[in-house]
């Protein structure tokens, strides 16, 4: 049986892969089917992915307060990770947003 030490830190662990994977799983799916008939700049597409992470980050809210000794809690982890996503995206930082824009636009 899993203790409640190891259960928080296996929660951690599953947001780092989560937050990891939101990108390329549902920001820039999103992105592409909202935008793929106009022409935006890479900024406007760059925002447009950030706009569907911030909905995304706002489920943040749900996760339980829970937390070991000397880490944050689940909610700001979490918003930490998406926070070093969005400023990669929007500095343009971001291969898979990149490679998504010229794919569709370039």
């Amino acid at each position: 049986m899993m203790t409640k030490a190891d259960a928080v830190e296996e929660t951690y662990r599953e947001m780092e892969k989560i937050i990891g994977g939101l990108v390329e799983c549902y920001a820039i799916p999103h992105t592409r089917m909202c935008m793929r008939w106009s022409k935006p700049t890479r900024k406007a597409y760059r925002e447009e992915v950030v706009g569907w992470l911030e909905d995304y980050g706002k489920s943040f809210r749900r996760l339980p307060k829970k937390s070991l000794p000397g880490r944050e809690d689940l909610p700001a982890f979490a918003r930490r990770l998406l926070d070093a996503q969005i400023a990669a995206i929007l500095k343009g930082g971001n291969p898979e947003v990149e490679r998504s824009y010229a794919h569709l636009f370039g």
